[in-house]
């Protein structure tokens, strides 16, 4: 209990006051004078100076001659709650997605950082537009220069579109789970997968067990899809950003399934 009120205590001080946030943030961009402050906030001087000599008296802030600097403890502070906001953010705006689908595919790591995906977009299907999705998805695969993607189920039309990315040369790296392996090969077509092995453009990795994510990943986006609570894949929802830090977030998923999956041998 001690943790959370030490916690408690500092968030308080912190949130209870807009100013605060708000010169602490301006001060993430370095050293400042109040009048800089002023210029960038448009609060009043007063409001200014009296938040800013009380985030120094906490050890927030501390004045280097005649500009005010964030303390490595601000720097600390500012930082994690800016993240908490993105946090916030991200959950809120597409709380259904979060709410009512299977997230066991994502590690404690992956979910400290869902931060990552602030501002991403969640494509639904709707009664006016039932494939929304998956004309999404076939979107961004056509116009991809290389591609990452996790499949846990079997869809007729991504083998084809695999298949047309491997014959351009594009770089594909699969990985799939063990149950739909040889459907997928046989869709691709054997000569096609052999071609794109040798070439150096094509791989694809399996796992044992059951696979509770979707991911697709390129230089330019990011996909997302998830397993309902009942266990059924929601092929109505998907969630996309193009923004680097989603991309990257993305890539670090695919690379632990990636690390732990065995590779296809060709005999």
């Amino acid at each position: 209990m001690d943790y959370f009120s030490v916690v408690g205590d500092e968030l308080k001080f912190l949130n209870n006051s807009d100013i605060r946030i708000k010169v602490l943030i301006d001060l993430l961009d370095g050293p400042l004078k109040i009048r800089d402050i002023n210029k960038r906030s448009l609060l009043s001087y007063s409001s200014i100076s009296s938040n800013i000599h009380k985030l120094c008296a906490e050890g927030y802030v501390e004045k280097i001659h005649n500009s005010f600097q964030l303390t490595n403890l601000g720097l600390i502070y500012t930082t994690i709650l800016m993240d908490f906001r993105d946090v916030i953010a991200t959950i809120s705006n597409n709380a259904d997605f979060w709410l009512d689908h299977d997230i066991s595919s994502l590690s404690l790591e992956d979910l400290n950082k869902l931060s990552s995906l602030e501002g991403s977009e969640l494509i639904r299907c709707n009664s006016m537009d039932i494939y929304k999705t998956h004309k999404e998805f076939k979107r961004l695969f056509k116009n991809s220069k290389n591609l990452k993607v996790i499949f846990p189920y079997l869809h007729p039309e991504y083998p084809k579109l695999i298949r047309r990315l491997i014959l351009k040369g594009i770089k594909v790296e699969l990985v799939v789970s063990r149950d739909i392996l040889d459907s997928f090969i046989r869709d691709i077509g054997n000569d096609v997968v052999k071609k794109g092995i040798y070439d150096g453009n094509f791989s694809i990795k399996y796992l044992d067990e059951d696979i509770k994510i979707a991911l697709a990943i390129s230089n330019e986006f990011i996909t997302v899809g998830l397993f309902k609570l009942d266990g059924t894949y929601d092929q109505n929802r998907l969630l996309l950003s193009n923004r680097k830090k989603a991309i990257d977030w993305g890539l670090s998923i695919f690379d632990s399934y990636a690390q732990c999956a065995l590779p296809l041998t060709l005999n």
